[in-house]
C-alpha cells in the first residue's frame, strides 16, 4: 500500500505543477495547453448555435460581395475595395431614424472608415454629413466604429506604440458624446485560431499615447442591462488597466485578452443557416415585435439601401433592442480568421465576443482553483484505483503473455486491455471527456477551468512510474 501511495503522491505533484503552470496565459498558449484548448474548443462545437439566452441578439448588415458588385460604376468594372462611404451614410442614417421604441441598444462599425473611400470626396462628405446628424441627436444608441493602427515605422519614426492615423472624421467623433473609436483585434494562438480579443492598445494620436478600447468591450458596455452586473464584471478591469498600462509601458503588447464564448457560427456557407431563438425571457420582447425571436440576422446592405434609395418604408423592427454590426464578409476585405468553429468574419467574432459578455456576465472566469485541484485529485484517485486492479491482474497478464495461444485474437486483446500504458491513457482519454461535459455546464455560468492537460501528466507520470516498478 505504501508504494501506491507514494505513486499517488508523484502522480498529484506533478499534476498539481502542471495545473498551477497553465494558469500562465503564456504556458497556457504553448504546447502545453494544447489539451485543455482542444477541450474547450470541443465544448464550443458542442453547444454553437444551440445557446439562445437573454443577451441582446445581433444583427449583421453585411457589405458582402452583392452589395460591392451592386455598387460599382459598371458591371464589369473591377470590384470596389472599400465598401463606398455613401452607403454606409445611408445604413446609418436609416439607424438614426428610428423611433426610439425600436432603436438598437448599440451600433458597431466594422469598416475602417479613415481607409481612402473608393466613392471619393463625395462619400466621405456623405459620411462626415451622417456623422454630424448622428453626433446631434440625443435618441441615437452608441456608435462605435472599429479603426486600424499602424507599426510607426510607416509614418518614418521609431516608436514602439502604433500610430493610429488621421482621418476625415476625426473632429466630428472626438467632440461626440456617442461616437467612439475602437479597435478590433484579436488574439491568435500558435496555431493562428482566434481564441481572445484584445481588450486595448495603446496608440499614437495627436492628443497623445492613448489607449484604443476594444470594439467588443465598448459595446458591451452598452448592451448589458443590469448595472449591477456590468459593475462586477470581470472584463471591466481592462478599462482602468488600460490607463496604467499606457501611461507605464506603451510599447509592450499585453501577453493574452480577454477569452471569447464563441456560441454562433458563420461560416463561408451561411446560405439558409438557422440560428437558435432567444430565450423568453429578453427583456426586448416588451417593446419589441416578438415575430423575429432569432439571436442572429444577417441582412446584405444592398438590400437596405435599395430600399431607402427607392423611397420605400423599411421598418424599423429589425434594429429594436440589438446589437447592429455593420461588417464585411467580402472578398475585398479579406476580413476571415480561424475560430474554434470554423473560418469566420472578423465582425462575426465581434459579435460572439459581445453577446459571449453578455452571457456570461461580465466575461468568462476560470473554475476556483480549489475545485481545480480537488477534480485532479480525483483523477489522481482513478489512476490509484488502476494501479492497484492491474497489480491483481499483473500475474494473469504475464501467464497470457507467456501463453501459446497468445496470438489468438481474445488473448491479444486482454493483453493490451491489461497493459498500463493503455489502461492509464484510456483513463486520461475519459478525464478529457469528463472535461468537456463539465465545461458545457460551467460556461452556462461564465466558468472554464483545466482538466485535460494534469490529466494527462498524471498519467505519463503512472505509466513512467509503473515500468520502473516492474
Amino acid at each position: 500500500m505504501s508504494r501506491e501511495r507514494r505513486r499517488a503522491a508523484i502522480s498529484f505533484t506533478v499534476g498539481l505543477i502542471v495545473l498551477l503552470l497553465i494558469q500562465i496565459p503564456a504556458v497556457e498558449q504553448s504546447f502545453l495547453g494544447a489539451p485543455d484548448r482542444e477541450m474547450i474548443q470541443s465544448a464550443f462545437e458542442l453547444r454553437s448555435d444551440l445557446v439562445g439566452g437573454t443577451a441582446a441578439p445581433a444583427l449583421f448588415l453585411d457589405i458582402d460581395d452583392r452589395t460591392l458588385s451592386k455598387l460599382s460604376a459598371a458591371p464589369l468594372a473591377p470590384p470596389l475595395e472599400t465598401a463606398p462611404r455613401a452607403a454606409i451614410a445611408d445604413v446609418l442614417d436609416f439607424i438614426r431614424t428610428a423611433p426610439p421604441a425600436q432603436a438598437p441598444r448599440v451600433v458597431v462599425l466594422d469598416v475602417d472608415v479613415a481607409q481612402p473611400s473608393s466613392d471619393g470626396p463625395t462619400g466621405v462628405d456623405r459620411l462626415q454629413s451622417a456623422l454630424t446628424n448622428w453626433a446631434k441627436s440625443s435618441s441615437t444608441p452608441p456608435l462605435i466604429i472599429a479603426r486600424q493602427a499602424f507599426p510607426a515605422s510607416l509614418f518614418g519614426q521609431t516608436s514602439d506604440v502604433p500610430i493610429l492615423p488621421d482621418s476625415p472624421y476625426d473632429s466630428v467623433v472626438q467632440s461626440a458624446p456617442n461616437i467612439f473609436w475602437s479597435t478590433p483585434k484579436v488574439v491568435v494562438d500558435q496555431n493562428a485560431v482566434v481564441r481572445e480579443f484584445t481588450p486595448f492598445e495603446c496608440v499614437q494620436t495627436r492628443a497623445g499615447i492613448q489607449p484604443l478600447y476594444s470594439a467588443a468591450l465598448l459595446a458591451y458596455q452598452f448592451a448589458e442591462r443590469d448595472p449591477n452586473v456590468l459593475a462586477h464584471a470581470s472584463a471591466r478591469h481592462w478599462i482602468d488597466d488600460a490607463v496604467q498600462h499606457c501611461r507605464a509601458q506603451p510599447g509592450v503588447s499585453l501577453g493574452h485578452g480577454e477569452r471569447i464564448d464563441f456560441h454562433i457560427s458563420l461560416d463561408l456557407g451561411f446560405t439558409g443557416r438557422v440560428w437558435p431563438n432567444l430565450s423568453p425571457r429578453w427583456p426586448g420582447f416588451r417593446t419589441c415585435d416578438a415575430s423575429d425571436r432569432a439571436i442572429f440576422r444577417r441582412l446584405s446592405v444592398i438590400d437596405i439601401v435599395d430600399a431607402l434609395r427607392a423611397g420605400g418604408d423599411i421598418s424599423h423592427d429589425l434594429l429594436c433592442q440589438r446589437v447592429v454590426l455593420i461588417g464585411g464578409t467580402n472578398a475585398s476585405a479579406g476580413d476571415f480568421v480561424q475560430t474554434p468553429l470554423n473560418e469566420m468574419n472578423g465582425t462575426a467574432v465581434l459579435a460572439n465576443a459581445i453577446r459571449g459578455l453578455e452571457l456570461t456576465h461580465g466575461g468568462l472566469r476560470p473554475i476556483p482553483l480549489p475545485f481545480q485541484v480537488v477534480l485532479l485529485m480525483l483523477v489522481v484517485m482513478a489512476f490509484t484505483f488502476s494501479a492497484m486492479a492491474t497489480e491483481q491482474a499483473k500475474h494473469h497478464h504475464k501467464t497470457l503473455r507467456n501463453s501459446p495461444h497468445k496470438r489468438e485474437l481474445g488473448h491479444r486483446l486482454a493483453i493490451i486491455s491489461l497493459n498500463p500504458l493503455v489502461l492509464n491513457g484510456t483513463i486520461a482519454l475519459f478525464a478529457h471527456l469528463v472535461g468537456i461535459g463539465l465545461l458545457l455546464v460551467s460556461l452556462n455560468f461564465g466558468l472554464w477551468g483545466f482538466l485535460s492537460a494534469p490529466a494527462f501528466a498524471v498519467a505519463i507520470t503512472e505509466t513512467i512510474q509503473e515500468f520502473i516498478d516492474g
